[in-house]
């Protein structure tokens, strides 16, 4: 029998996060300027895996935390010059080179995702700022802050990490930010009603992809035909306006074709009018009677209408991305007001959830099938942040006593990550298994 591949902490963060890339990166946006006592590898890994983790909120705890796991002493003065235009900069660009390499699906889609390239979440979540940022990033008159960040992400489903990071104010609506390319084609993407836009509709099928979102509350599209025929005396639908007919279907299932009228952009003063064919499905809520309403592209040869209901689900994987970086990771304590710092700090956040499952997939990887599906994001993320110190050590302290301390460390990150609770299934695997609710 084949001897099992040991966890390695150490091969895999540093694969990651190469030392040579982050210090060439660091050249190539100006943030080094001279030779230090400590690098800008060991500068950047002890800003992920120290503010990153929600651990240290200042910067003078940052400075100790970084002398301690280097084993060095900076001057303060010259720790907080780092803190620069250019390390948001550098870390951005890290960012976007970790998600070039990472960021992608890992591995295909199962059961009725299968048919699917990747599935694909798009939100945004808002950070309080300080007031002082309000020119940078002014915040919408109902809040009670005066500066406030939009982060719009795009990520994976299976994916590690996030595939798309644009930061704007909080005033910026998410509609116009979300922009169909090349990269949708045979990727289904699952949003919210703040995307809703026909022009978005129509780009995300003309360029082979597929959507699902709910239909807005005072839409009323016409109905062209339906997909699914009912025995008996039903309610004729089409020819109808959906508000016309909905108060009176009695039915658990609603799969219909509908026509969404829009208008186009005014040019040389006038405004042309379009439609846009598409499938509305509704699944019957049997607590209140009323339908959650849902808009796709998808036909019926791909997915049923119950299939629809439950994929859209899978949405709620982005809401606990959002609470892990709120809670885990302390993204909503952003303790600077100055701008670049700020920046930095919410990509150095991302970067630490993103190596956070890199090792997550990789103990996920090597752990026996039944214990595999047994370690929960959440629960990893929290576990990640208490040991944070001790992974930072094993990054930069020499060989020897890495390997001592990794020892120690990857029993222990085995024996708490594993979920006790056996039947308890991750989100994901009920969508795919066509069992969410």
């Amino acid at each position: 029998m084949a001897r099992r591949q040991p966890i390695e902490i150490a091969k895999t963060l540093k694969h990651l996060l190469p030392k040579r890339r982050i210090t060439a990166l660091a050249k190539e946006v100006g943030a080094t300027q001279r030779e230090r006592k400590v690098g800008s590898a060991a500068f950047v890994l002890s800003l992920i895996l120290g503010f990153g983790v929600g651990n240290l909120r200042t910067l003078a705890s940052l400075r100790r935390a970084f002398e301690h796991a280097t084993g060095t002493t900076v001057v303060p003065s010259s720790f907080y010059d780092r803190f620069s235009p250019r390390l948001a900069k550098l870390l951005k660009a890290l960012l976007d080179d970790v998600i070039g390499r990472v960021g992608k699906s890992d591995g295909k889609m199962r059961g009725v995702l299968a048919q699917f390239k990747d599935v694909l979440l798009s939100d945004s979540t808002i950070i309080r700022l300080h007031d002082l940022l309000q020119r940078s990033y002014p915040a919408c008159r109902t809040n009670h802050t005066l500066a406030a960040i939009k982060a719009h992400i795009v990520m994976s489903v299976r994916g590690i990490g996030h595939a798309r990071l644009k930061l704007t104010s909080e005033r910026v609506h998410d509609g116009p930010v979300l922009r169909a390319g090349t990269w949708v084609k045979d990727r289904l993407l699952l949003f919210d009603k703040g995307y809703y836009r026909f022009q978005l509709f129509a780009c995300i099928h003309s360029q082979g992809g597929f959507f699902i979102t709910k239909l807005k509350d005072k839409a009323n599209p016409m109905i062209t035909g339906q997909h699914r025929v009912w025995r008996g005396a039903s309610v004729p639908v089409v020819g109808q306006r959906l508000q016309a007919v909905l108060g009176r279907l009695q039915r658990e299932v609603i799969d219909l074709q509908v026509d969404l009228r829009f208008h186009k952009r005014a040019y040389n003063g006038k405004r042309s009018g379009a439609s846009f064919p598409c499938r509305l499905v509704g699944i019957k809520n049997q607590e209140t009677g009323a339908y959650w309403l849902y808009v796709t592209n998808i036909p019926p040869t791909k997915l049923d209408a119950l299939d629809i209901g439950r994929t859209y689900s899978a949405r709620w994987l982005v809401e606990l991305f959002f609470r892990e970086l709120k809670t885990s990771y302390r993204l909503d304590q952003m303790p600077s007001s100055k701008r670049h710092i700020v920046e930095a700090l919410i990509y150095a956040a991302l970067l630490t959830m993103v190596a956070s499952r890199v090792l997550l997939e990789h103990f996920r990887s090597l752990m026996a099938v039944d214990r595999r599906q047994r370690i929960p994001e959440e629960r990893w993320a929290g576990l990640f942040a208490t040991k944070a110190s001790d992974i930072l050590a094993i990054l930069v302290r020499p060989p020897r006593d890495a390997d001592v301390l990794e020892r120690y460390l990857v029993p222990f990150l085995v024996a708490e990550a594993v979920d006790p609770n056996v039947a308890r299934y991750r989100l994901l695997g009920r969508v795919e298994a066509g069992h969410a609710d």
